[in-house]
Formats: structure tokens, sequence, C-alpha cells
């Protein structure tokens, strides 16, 4: 048996976060006691969400964002600021996919796709990452798939994306773990 997940006094964010996966986790961090702020493109569904998690007896805001554009992203940030003077725990739930043979996959299709899972999981990353680094806290999740690490078929764009979440996410797990080690070992000579 597993202890129960205690996240009290936590803040999470969600990007991606009202439907799918992203819902799941946004709902799951809630029921462990955090403050989670789930955001996507669609309002409507931002705000579903968000009565969810405040009928858990949890705090939620309600704000708009699109992994494709840093300035909503930025804005994100700034409102949980506002609101909770942190961020905990950032969650990188947003994904696309289309299914088609590579051999004729657009390119446009391609780079929508390679835009929003990967770039924008960096976009979010960097956005949110400033903000653990200069606090020297904070967790991030980015959520891959089974295709990072097998073939599927007809979802090459969607695959490779999620193979560079994956490699993205160990990349800056061992970039920023040294960033907080030097910054231990800098108060540790004083």
């Amino acid at each position: 048996m597993y202890a129960k997940l205690d996240l009290a006094g936590k803040v999470a964010v969600v990007v991606g976060g009202s439907s799918g996966i992203g819902r799941t986790v946004a709902l799951g961090l809630a029921e462990g006691g955090a403050d989670v702020v789930s955001s996507a493109r669609r309002m409507d569904l931002v705000n579903t969400l968000a009565d969810e998690i405040e009928k858990l007896g949890r705090r939620s805001l309600r704000v708009t964002c699109d992994v494709a554009d840093r300035s909503s992203l930025e804005k994100l940030l700034q409102q949980c600021l506002a609101a909770f003077g942190k961020v905990d725990i950032l969650v990188n739930a947003a994904g696309i996919t289309k299914r088609a043979p590579t051999v004729d996959y657009a390119e446009e299709d391609w780079n929508r796709i390679m835009d929003t899972n990967l770039t924008g999981m960096l976009r979010t990353c960097q956005v949110f990452g400033k903000h653990m680094i200069e606090r020297r806290y904070g967790r991030i999740i980015s959520i891959a798939s089974m295709g990072s690490f097998l073939g599927l078929f007809e979802v090459a764009a969607y695959s490779a994306s999620k193979s560079g979440v994956a490699s993205l996410t160990k990349s800056l797990a061992i970039e920023w773990a040294t960033l907080d080690e030097a910054a231990r070992s800098s108060c540790a000579r004083r």
C-alpha cells in the first residue's frame, strides 16, 4: 500500500491540462492537496476543470495559454505569481497528433506537431524554469509517450516529437541540476 500523495502548500501548473492525461494529472495533483492551475487554449474547458479543482477544496485560476505563443505562457506565469506567489510544479501535457502515411506527410502538419509537442514544451520550460531556478526549487514533469521508445504506425511526427520530449527532459534535468549544485556550492563556500 502506498502513502497518499501529500502536496499541501504546493502550487502546480498543468499546461495542456484541459483534457486527456493533462486533465487527469491536474485532478490528481488537486486530490493530493496542491492548488492547481490547469491551462489550455479553450476557455470553456479551462473553466470546467477549474470548477472541478475548486470542488476538491483547492484554489485555481482561469487562464488560457497556447504553447505556440511565448507571451501567453509568460502571462500565465505572471498571473500564477500574482495569485499564489510561486509555482512549485510544472506539468507539460500539451500535445497533438495526426495519423497519416509518412511518405505523404505534409510538412506543415509535421511542423505544427513539432512546434506544439516539442518546441512548445521548451518554451514552457524556459518561461517557468527561470522562476524555479531563481527560487532554487521546482519540479517539472513532461509527458512523453510509448512512441518515444517504440515505433508506432503512421504517427512518425508525433513519435519523433515525443522522443524529443523525453530527451529534452533529461537534458534539462542535467543542466538545471548543475545550476542548483553550483548555487549550493556557492552558498556553502560563504
